[in-house]
């Protein structure tokens, strides 16, 4: 599929009530301001991928995709406690206790998109122009041989009910994973 099918396919799921997976439901986020997209990439500091961009402009500030829907920007949909850009800017935050186990923060560029709750997330890298997918698994990491469009196109086939299949992930150095314990 390419952009503009994945577009066309969203709004239609969102005019037949079916903007997330969790049910029939009425989208109530309006699109994203201009104002809102250029802050949110003036935070990240990359571009939206475009068609992200699309999404958020034509359809909706988040509230729609997978599981429960992608986070969206300023006054947009978020899932779950702060926005996606308020998370994004505690990643350089030291946490309150040095001693505590914390997975590293994922880098710069690399957005939590979409809550698939207990700790799992779909992540987008926006250091690749088509932006990248990552998978988020209480704390471990991967990087996937996907792009926001194969996602989302994944979505609309109905193949991301638990998370970004296994298969897909990609093992380089900036993919992490809990150490293993020896019997602790």
């Amino acid at each position: 599929m390419t952009d503009d099918e994945v577009l066309e396919a969203v709004k239609a799921r969102v005019q037949e009530g079916r903007p997330t997976d969790l049910g029939s439901c009425l989208l109530t986020q309006a699109p994203a301001s201009a104002e809102a997209l250029a802050e949110a990439e003036g935070i990240i500091g990359y571009p939206l991928p475009p068609l992200l961009r699309r999404l958020y402009t034509e359809v909706a500030n988040g509230g729609f995709g997978p599981f429960g829907g992608i986070e969206g920007l300023r006054d947009g949909y978020a899932s779950d406690g702060p926005s996606m850009l308020e998370v994004y800017l505690q990643y350089d935050e030291p946490g309150p206790d040095p001693e505590e186990q914390a997975p590293p923060s994922p880098p710069h560029g690399v957005l939590l998109i979409c809550n698939h709750g207990c700790a799992m997330w779909s992540m987008l890298d926006c250091r690749h122009p088509e932006g990248q997918m990552w998978w988020w698994d209480q704390g471990d990491r991967r990087k996937c041989d996907l792009t926001l469009c194969d996602w989302m196109r994944m979505w609309l086939e109905g193949k991301l009910e638990h998370g970004i299949p296994g298969h897909l992930a990609v093992e380089d150095e900036e993919s992490w994973c809990w150490p293993e314990t020896d019997g602790l």
